[in-house]
């Protein structure tokens, strides 16, 4: 615990920590309903961001619908080759575009949009939050300074330190990994390729998104190491260059406190199949602003949220498991059949 002796002590109703997508988009739409919040991020923008980049149809539709008019770059795909075993099982044309950016370039046009609105912006980190008799809590930042406000929100990443306060412990879940290769290196087309394999461990995935600049080939399961992706790059004979590391947390697990609410990987909101977590990110940042602005429980407006997790969990168990590969590969005999629940999916939780 600190106190605030002698330490220079600021006032905002709400502070987000992470200036993420999730972080980023909820200051915006607190911003534009009036509510006084600062935005704090300890690293520097643009900065990379390990992540495949793929925003599904049903991320940029919500996207488009909170932060109308944005204008962003990106490459459109719609041809998906999925892979089981190292051999291509299926392939199809999806009824939407998926658009991939590239996360440094899109974290940064997100917290622009913000700033230029005129919302507050803080490069500095967070130390430790406080909780004050009257309900209220103080976060004391690196740069000595405190803020006291009604609302923290953790939207720094997997790796969150607002998650660290209320948990007490360090998990950061699984590691995903990604090599970046110029652009027809491994693969000339435009095609997102899917793979599965039962050499993966449990929770196993291979991907290769196009983005503009760069083919993103990632790989992650529940027991990743550099040692364990360079096996599987060298499998589908792609080249290794340089490797790239970062957690997913995949858990709801975890205390909930009313003024301090976790949104994006920091709450362990990214798809449990497929680990996309863009749209969960927007969802939750939008659900969080709903809440602060109404006085709402986040617990109650993000209920279907939690539901859909404990949903997915299950669903990925199946799903990963040899029976669910023995399922998937006789539906690959049907791709116009995977085709309707990918479209499917995209299109609605």
């Amino acid at each position: 615990m600190t106190t605030s002796d002698e330490k220079q002590l600021t006032n905002h109703h709400v502070v987000i920590v992470g200036a993420g997508p999730a972080g980023a988009v909820c200051a915006s739409l607190l911003h534009r309903a009036g509510i006084d919040c600062l935005l704090i991020d300890h690293a520097a923008f643009p900065r990379d961001k390990i992540c495949g980049g793929g925003l599904t149809p049903k991320a940029w539709r919500l996207l488009d619908s909170l932060i109308p008019g944005l204008q962003y770059r990106y490459n459109s795909a719609s041809h998906i080759r999925l892979m089981i075993e190292n051999r291509q099982r299926c392939e199809f044309d999806i009824e939407a575009e998926i658009r991939i950016v590239r996360r440094r370039e899109f974290d940064h046009l997100l917290l622009q949009t913000y700033q230029q609105q005129g919302g507050q912006y803080r490069q500095d980190r967070l130390v430790s939050i406080d909780e004050q008799p009257d309900g209220s809590l103080i976060a004391t930042l690196a740069s000595g300074g405190q803020v006291k406000c009604q609302y923290i929100v953790g939207a720094d990443g997997s790796n969150s330190h607002v998650r660290r306060q209320l948990t007490g412990n360090t998990d950061r879940g699984i590691l995903a990994m990604e090599e970046y290769l110029d652009k027809g290196t491994y693969d000339s087309t435009n095609d997102i390729v899917l793979g599965l394999s039962r050499q993966y461990t449990r929770g196993g995935y291979f991907f290769r998104f196009p983005n503009p600049d760069v083919d993103v080939i990632g790989y992650g399961d529940t027991c990743t190491t550099p040692e364990r992706f360079r096996q599987v790059l060298t499998d589908m004979q792609i080249p290794v260059t340089k490797l790239r590391g970062a957690y997913i947390y995949l858990s709801n697990d975890y205390p909930r406190h009313e003024r301090i609410l976790l949104i994006g990987d920091a709450g362990g909101f990214a798809n449990r199949i497929t680990c996309e977590g863009l749209y969960d990110a927007f969802i939750t940042a939008q659900n969080a602003s709903q809440a602060i602005i109404s006085g709402t429980p986040f617990s109650t407006v993000n209920r279907n949220e939690y539901k859909k997790m404990k949903r997915q969990t299950r669903r990925a168990s199946l799903f990963f498991s040899s029976t669910g590969l023995f399922f998937l590969k006789g539906m690959c005999h049907f791709p116009n059949l995977v085709k309707r629940i990918v479209d499917r999916k995209m299109r609605r939780e």
